[in-house]
């Protein structure tokens, strides 16, 4: 497993990853992360049963020369939820040593895909090129909530939709796809009913120093979140998790807490994505 440095740069061309380039794929990424190569092999898995959008790549793209792979950059393509958009989000950036020159090639690949694209745990290496290339920030930070804390609200049915029997006889079917692909990729997917209305919900069992959180991965809107933070935040801690991670810019009102700052998310494109809105991420997918 290694990555040959002897080809003539003139040699390096960036093309779409196919099927067969996925063990040169999952060797050259165990080069590049500290992962295991299992990880990226179930990462690549993944990515093959992923529906994707007609006409977007389902792997991303890579960077050879005639004798090996010598970078990559995976790409989840992925409807909005509840939106006829798409959205790219882009991981694993990875170009060997030698070939580092090259590294912006695979960012100008993607960005011709004219759609919003999404960095939401980039390395601070790459900081500097992604925000040359136009990148602009919707998040810098994370506020860890309490929300069990939070102030009571009315009474409030929570369901987890693989253990709800018939489900798509009160979930709208455009947020059971959502759900159900969440609960797929490991994720704990609710559905929050109050006398007014329904909720979908989407988190993932994460760790912090070894205690056991909750990340939030979707929800159509924070509001939603805030006003029902208390009996989400019961159902939460009774499954071990009463810490909740929330993707944020400061302290959120109404929710008992602090705000970490230091690990920002990018975006480029027409719209910055809501900042409850991480589906079809490497974080919902993968748990990164």
């Amino acid at each position: 497993m290694s990555c040959p440095t002897t080809d003539s740069p003139s040699e390096v061309r960036c093309r779409e990853i196919a099927t067969d380039d996925l063990g040169s794929i999952a060797d050259l990424l165990t080069t590049g992360f500290p992962n295991p190569r299992s990880h990226w092999v179930r990462a690549l898995k993944l990515l093959s049963k992923h529906v994707v959008p007609e006409g977007f790549p389902r792997y991303g793209y890579m960077l050879e020369t005639g004798t090996a792979a010598v970078g990559v950059i995976l790409l989840i393509f992925s409807h909005v939820p509840n939106s006829g958009t798409v959205r790219c989000n882009g991981l694993a950036w990875y170009v060997a040593p030698a070939f580092r020159t090259f590294a912006p090639l695979l960012l100008l690949k993607i960005l011709r895909h004219r759609v919003t694209h999404t960095n939401v745990s980039p390395s601070g290496h790459t900081l500097p090129t992604i925000e040359a290339l136009g990148y602009r920030r919707f998040c810098n930070g994370t506020f860890a909530a309490i929300p069990v804390l939070a102030a009571g609200t009315g009474k409030t049915r929570i369901r987890r939709v693989v253990e709800a029997i018939h489900p798509e006889r009160f979930v709208p079917a455009g947020d059971l796809q959502v759900l159900r692909d969440h609960e797929s990729f490991g994720c704990l997917s609710l559905w929050c009913e109050t006398q007014d209305n329904g909720h979908a919900f989407i988190f993932r069992r994460r760790f912090r120093k070894h205690v056991p959180v909750a990340q939030l991965v979707y929800c159509a809107s924070l509001d939603d979140l805030v006003r029902l933070a208390r009996p989400i935040g019961k159902y939460l801690a009774l499954r071990g998790m009463p810490l909740l991670l929330i993707p944020a810019n400061g302290p959120i009102p109404k929710l008992v807490g602090k705000f970490f700052g230091g690990k920002p998310m990018y975006y480029f494109g027409p719209e910055p994505p809501q900042l409850g809105d991480l589906a079809y991420t490497e974080v919902a997918m993968f748990g990164v």
